[in-house]
């Protein structure tokens, strides 16, 4: 685990540079502090509370911090979930999220949203199973997740697969149909024991509760766990070698 420990080290000292006294605390949550990381394929996932709302200057400045920290550490591209709250947002959770973030995760570039229901789970996970990177304990800045606020943002969640699941570009991509199923199995369990739990163990869960899918969850988590890069290295390998050979 030194490597993914070593990478969140290093963004904290960026964002100690770029944020400066606007950064009120830092918070390590997900797979790596939960005990679920599997390296090469997790990612690093921190929430940031900021003394104010990222606006477009500071927006643009800390894009350029990413950037530069994805390239020079190419293998963490995709792999980064920052989470910039103000206070004031953040104080929302405790009820219905409410307000603007600054976030940039797997998939999604650095940009500004309004903040959404898995911004509840991920701070409870940064009170509950999480790791203090800088600033105080997280519940002296931000509210205590009950565990029927826990259920509510689960639920809310919950809803919105089933448009996700019928993307069209999910049929092309087996590591998001993978990750679609075990985040579903995440969300069953979390609602029937109030807790949260790792993929893997939610993908176990699952299967021992619906035997009948128990396969498919097997399959499901394999495809979202396998190894993309080395199967991408090795088509760019190939691209470049048949473009070599064209006359």
């Amino acid at each position: 685990m030194d490597e993914p420990r070593a990478r969140g080290a290093e963004l904290a000292e960026l964002l100690d540079r770029e944020l400066g006294d606007e950064l009120l605390g830092l918070y390590l949550f997900g797979s790596l502090p939960s005990g679920g990381f599997v390296e090469g394929r997790s990612d690093i996932d921190l929430v940031a509370i900021l003394d104010k709302d990222v606006d477009e200057e500071r927006l643009a400045r800390l894009e350029r911090m990413h950037a530069g920290f994805a390239s020079k550490h190419p293998g963490w591209v995709e792999r980064v979930e920052v989470g910039y709250l103000s206070r004031r947002v953040l104080q929302t959770l405790g009820g219905i999220p409410e307000g603007t973030i600054a976030v940039i995760s797997p998939g999604e570039p650095l940009n500004r949203k309004a903040i959404e229901w898995d911004w509840v789970l991920n701070w409870r996970g940064a009170c509950t199973r999480g790791e203090v990177i800088r600033g105080p304990q997280p519940l002296e800045l931000g509210p205590e997740i009950s565990t029927e606020a826990f259920r509510r943002a689960v639920r809310e969640q919950l809803q919105a697969w089933p448009e996700h699941a019928r993307r069209p570009v999910l049929a092309y991509v087996p590591a998001a149909q993978g990750y679609t199923v075990v985040t579903v199995c995440r969300a069953l369990h979390a609602l029937e024991t109030g807790e949260q739990t790792t993929k893997e163990a939610a993908a176990e869960w699952a299967a021992a509760r619906y035997p009948e899918w128990a396969a498919f969850i097997a399959e499901a988590l394999a495809a979202h766990r396998a190894d993309l890069a080395g199967p991408h290295a090795r088509t760019i390998a190939f691209v470049d070698f048949a473009t070599g050979e064209s006359p």
